[in-house]
């Protein structure tokens, strides 16, 4: 992994820091590095390095669980700033995922997107096939929006 590599915020209640960290180990990190809370230092001021980790991503993911929705700072703080990312930035990906089954569509922000694998069910953190698909997103957005870089003069 290269260090300019783009970073993609990750968005998660702290409670449910053990399925981040799960799914953070087995996601591909070739072309993009991920941010979470639990890189913040003791003594660091979180919310402004949370804002500027935001201000900085290139997408963000959602670990979508009851936790995820009764955290106050995520509602009230988290996903305004991410909200205003996406509303403003030329590129920016929303990567839904629901790590447990919940009432997520009470989000409007998040109502009108499709979420991973889907409104009924949850990810299987011990699948490949999720975690296939979720990386195979992840690659298809990089390639896309032209963060990963190609060798050879048709670039």
């Amino acid at each position: 992994m290269e260090k300019d590599n783009p970073e993609i915020f990750i968005s998660f209640s702290t409670k449910d820091l053990d399925k981040c960290e799960q799914l953070l180990s087995k996601l591909d990190r070739k072309h993009c590095k991920f941010w979470y809370q639990e890189k913040i230092g003791i003594g660091e001021e979180y919310k402004q390095l949370i804002k500027q980790k935001i201000d900085n991503s290139i997408a963000c993911i959602f670990l979508l669980s009851e936790n995820f929705l009764n955290s106050e700072f995520i509602r009230n703080t988290e996903l305004p700033w991410i909200e205003n990312k996406e509303n403003t930035a030329l590129i920016y990906d929303i990567i839904p995922i629901q790590i447990e089954k919940c009432d997520w569509q009470e989000i409007e922000f998040l109502s009108g997107i499709q979420i991973y694998p889907s409104k009924s069910s949850s990810i299987d953190l011990e699948s490949n096939n999720d975690l296939d698909i979720i990386n195979s997103h992840i690659a298809r957005y990089l390639d896309n929006a032209g963060y990963v870089k190609k060798k050879g003069w048709f670039r």
